[in-house]
């Protein structure tokens, strides 16, 4: 073998052992783990039964036929305390699950029966999908049952909208090896989500508010595995100057259309998935077609009890999430609202008119509205169990 032939060889041989590793690395395989589990849990879809919802056994799996009241569904099956570090990979296959609707794990463990822990799942596509429950910290002591829940997506999907049957095909537990983490790290590339109300072009999870822990992403395993090809080939091919540039481009083109492809994909699902949402509805009428139907049936209702007061009136809103203000202060404009804050509340005049959605403050006792420490002299205009508007008055009446 000549020295060409040997450095072409080693070249290769350094390409395959990096690309090895850098899947390793990338998947958080320990060398020293099986190929393969040692430990297999096998859970048919029939072993389940309907928590919320309904769902009827199909052979070895669950058809799940129709949500709760509150368009939530939950399957669950009880484990005979199963010992979470033996079996950290869950498996799990889904039939025509709809693209509208959000899928989480349940479960509890023998260590804290009374708490229920929820974990974000990738979405299913017809296919096995594979996660790594290792990297979550509330998967540890003993499980003693586990299940599946389902919700219409949040900010996208009205929640009446969201649920079509879908089938649950099987679960699985094992324990973890090389085919586990590899599987779960090309899941995690493949998983597709519809629009968000964050950046839909970051790559990190702090950006995009996806927090459920996984491994690295896509674009960094090419940017490092593109250096990796440079690195090697300046070393062990000698390539210099304008072959080395040539090199570095094709690599680059190449990890890039990768990328793009990954993107363009994704892209399409984001399409479909609004097709589902509001393919079917003329153009005209989706202005009306909001995945937050409560909070726009009480705007207009507060339109509606507050049509008689001057346009200057200030309304003050209090929710538990700063979308649900803002929201509420969207479909009942024009109204002249804001934010519910203390200093602001403390010096707004007698006549200022003060929402509450979906929390317990602020609330009216012995003719004060008190919320956050502050007490101020107030009444009643309407009350429910999960909205109220309130007047503040002045302290002689």
């Amino acid at each position: 073998m000549n020295r060409a032939s040997y450095a072409v060889a080693s070249f290769v041989v350094a390409l395959v052992v990096g690309t090895s590793a850098l899947a390793m690395w990338a998947a958080g395989v320990d060398p020293r783990s099986p190929l393969v589990a040692a430990t297999e849990l096998t859970l048919p879809g029939s072993r389940f039964h309907p928590v919320f919802g309904s769902a009827a056994t199909e052979l070895q799996a669950l058809r799940v036929t129709a949500p709760a009241a509150d368009f939530y569904t939950l399957q669950a099956t009880d484990l005979a305390s199963v010992v979470a570090k033996d079996v950290s990979i869950l498996r799990y296959r889904f039939a025509d699950f709809p693209r509208t609707l959000e899928l989480s794990l349940v479960f509890r463990t023998g260590e804290a029966p009374d708490d229920v822990q929820s974990i974000s799942l990738p979405r299913p596509d017809g296919r096995e999908m594979t996660f790594d429950l290792s990297r979550i910290p509330s998967w540890r002591g003993s499980i003693t049952e586990l299940g599946f829940a389902q919700f219409p997506t949040a900010q996208l999907v009205p929640p009446s909208a969201g649920f079509q049957p879908f089938v649950l095909e099987r679960a699985q537990l094992e324990s973890i090896s090389w085919r586990g983490r590899l599987a779960t790290l090309f899941d995690s590339w493949r998983e597709r989500r519809p629009w968000q109300l964050i950046s839909i072009s970051a790559v990190g999870p702090a950006e995009t508010g996806d927090h459920s822990p996984h491994g690295p992403r896509l674009p960094l395993v090419l940017a490092i595995a593109v250096g990796a090809l440079l690195a090697f080939a300046f070393l062990l091919l000698r390539l210099r100057g304008a072959a080395l540039r040539v090199l570095a481009f094709a690599a680059a083109a190449v990890a890039w259309l990768i990328c793009d492809l990954s993107w363009q994909r994704d892209l399409t699902y984001k399409r479909n998935a609004d097709a589902d949402v509001w393919g079917a509805i003329p153009i005209a009428k989706r202005q009306d077609h909001v995945a937050d139907e409560r909070l726009k049936e009480l705007a207009l209702h507060l339109q509606a009890t507050l049509s008689s007061e001057p346009d200057t009136r200030r309304v003050l809103v209090s929710a538990p999430t700063p979308h649900d203000v803002l929201r509420l202060i969207y479909h009942a404009a024009p109204l002249n609202m804001g934010v519910l804050a203390g200093a602001d509340a403390q010096h707004a005049p007698p006549g200022t008119i003060v929402v509450r959605y979906s929390d317990d403050q602020p609330s009216i006792r012995n003719g004060r509205l008190q919320f956050g420490g502050i007490s101020l002299p107030g009444r009643t205009i309407e009350q429910q169990a999960d909205f109220g508007i309130y007047a503040i008055t002045a302290e002689s009446q």
